[in-house]
């Protein structure tokens, strides 16, 4: 059954016919017929390539050749063996099979040339710009594989009709091992069946006669040619497997799946039987809750299949779309490109200097980008006029707050002025309280006071000099002054003594 959608298959996927340009829808677990022309351009694009464009061979190489060398040598091979155009572009796949052989390795190979694949897709690319996947018809039956619509086990053939193609698919295991193109299209079949019956039948018409009445039609020379056609059809169909059990050791076919591009054909089961003695069984699968109210083209259902499983593994080996959607943006070449833009911006506004010589360096390798550089450089243009802006800005706060750390440190320097003004004041009113107490006490009288730097010089004079001891002993004893004094000098004439006393403010 369908495993549940992840993150990355929420989107629609569209299956488009490069013949026809017929195209369904799928999403949320339902099908529709959609136009896709008007289709979201985010939505996945799966197409194929018929099995008569595609040139099928089996080589093998040198198990000596190591793997490095290996595509190089297949293409060499394929080139020789098949004598392959050299002014022709091809694009070659290959897929290993197994193989006994101990000196040589065996691969499929797959060949299409990539005018013809532009030829085909072009169409589509015109309206849709993507093709996210494409491959050939035989490669969508492993959908069926892996998505366990269909046991692995056994070997196990496809044939499918369409209008203008048919092919044989075997897989074994779950892997492909062989496919080839059928010459019996729907056309073609059409047109032989009208030489048979010797009367032109209209292709629509004949389409309905198959699948509603089919090889039981009840009209006898309809019926008799009908049997006459599939019997040669089913005789060609066995000579290919014949040949395909044989080239590639194939014991037995367990079943066979035959459909086509129109439905089922009534009654063609027991052609199956009879020509190639298997049981047939309808080439037919539901995937969507509404896909059983009218046939789809089961072409379309494998390719939805595949495109999940495409989604879920990213396997490009058998890709071959020539207009595949380009890689997420910071994983191109433009991208990269955008990134090392980014990060030369971000250094520069660190580093001005080392940004003028880096934006010359960018200069000259955007020089030679697209029009995005164009937008992205004029992105680049504002950001610098942002930052001057910015700058100027900054300049003119800078300038504010100069001045206003200006009328700071002065009113700080005011403050502590007056601080120290009410501070010390007081201290020298104390000191001189207790300067002239102590003369006083000592009957010495002050004759001068001076203060300078913080210390306060006095002259000190009495008839006696013990008082003026007396005086300097008990301004030592406060112990709250550094005291200095001159010797104790008499003056005869006068019969006084006088001295000179210098006391620091230590408090202050």
């Amino acid at each position: 059954m369908i495993q549940p959608e992840t993150k990355r298959t929420i989107l629609d996927i569209v299956s488009i016919d490069p013949n026809t340009l017929n195209a369904y829808s799928y999403a949320k677990n339902e099908i529709k017929l959609t136009n896709i022309d008007k289709t979201p351009k985010d939505s996945f694009f799966v197409s194929y390539i018929q099995t008569r464009d595609i040139t099928t061979s089996t080589i093998d190489i040198s198990r000596n050749i190591p793997d490095s060398d290996l595509k190089d040598a297949i293409e060499i091979k394929v080139y020789d063996e098949l004598a392959l155009d050299s002014s022709i572009e091809y694009a070659i796949s290959y897929l290993e099979t197994d193989s006994k052989d101990s000196k040589n390795r065996t691969f499929n190979v797959f060949i299409i040339d990539v005018s013809l694949v532009n030829a085909k897709l072009l169409p589509i690319k015109e309206k849709t710009h993507y093709i996210d996947y494409v491959t050939t018809a035989p490669f969508l039956i492993k959908a069926l594989y892996k998505k366990n619509f269909i046991e692995p086990e056994g070997t196990h053939c496809f044939v499918y009709f369409q209008k203008s193609d048919a092919f044989l698919a075997i897989y074994k295991g779950g892997e492909y091992i062989y496919s080839k193109s059928l010459h019996y299209s729907l056309k073609e079949i059409n047109e032989k069946f009208c030489e048979l019956i010797g009367e032109r039948i209209d292709e629509e018409d004949f389409y309905k006669l198959l699948t509603n009445e089919g090889l039981k039609t009840t009209k006898v020379s309809y019926q008799q040619n009908l049997m006459q056609l599939f019997g040669e059809i089913f005789l060609y169909v066995n000579d290919v497997l014949v040949f395909a059990k044989r080239s590639y050791n194939v014991d037995t076919i367990d079943k066979i799946y035959i459909g086509s591009e129109i439905g089922t054909f009534s009654g063609i089961e027991e052609y199956g039987k009879s020509y190639l003695g298997l049981e047939s069984y309808e080439f037919n699968f539901s995937i969507a809750i509404n896909s059983r109210e009218w046939y789809i083209d089961q072409i379309h259902i494998l390719m939805m299949l595949s495109a999940q499983i495409y989604l879920e593994n990213q396997d490009d080996s058998l890709n071959f779309s020539i207009y595949k959607r380009p890689p997420p943006l910071k994983q191109r070449p433009a991208g990269k490109l955008l990134g090392v833009i980014g990060l030369s911006i971000m250094i520069g506004l660190a580093f001005p200097l080392y940004q003028v010589g880096h934006d010359t360096y960018l200069s000259i390798v955007l020089s030679q980008q697209t029009s995005e550089y164009n937008v992205l450089f004029k992105k680049t243009s504002d950001i610098r006029n942002q930052l001057a802006v910015l700058k100027t800005e900054k300049e003119k706060v800078d300038a504010l707050a100069t001045a206003e750390t200006t009328k700071f440190e002065f009113r700080k320097k005011l403050l502590n002025e007056i601080y120290n003004k009410k501070i010390s004041y007081p201290m020298k009113a104390r000191m001189l309280m207790e300067i002239f107490q102590l003369s006083n006490e000592s009957h010495s009288k002050v004759e001068s006071l001076f203060f300078a730097n913080n210390t306060l010089e006095f002259s000190l004079r009495n008839q006696s000099d013990k008082k003026i001891t007396e005086f300097i002993q008990g301004l030592t004893g406060l112990r709250k002054y550094k005291i200095n004094t001159d010797k104790i000098v008499k003056n005869d004439e006068l019969k006084l003594y006088t001295s000179k006393v210098t006391i620091g403010l230590i408090d202050e």
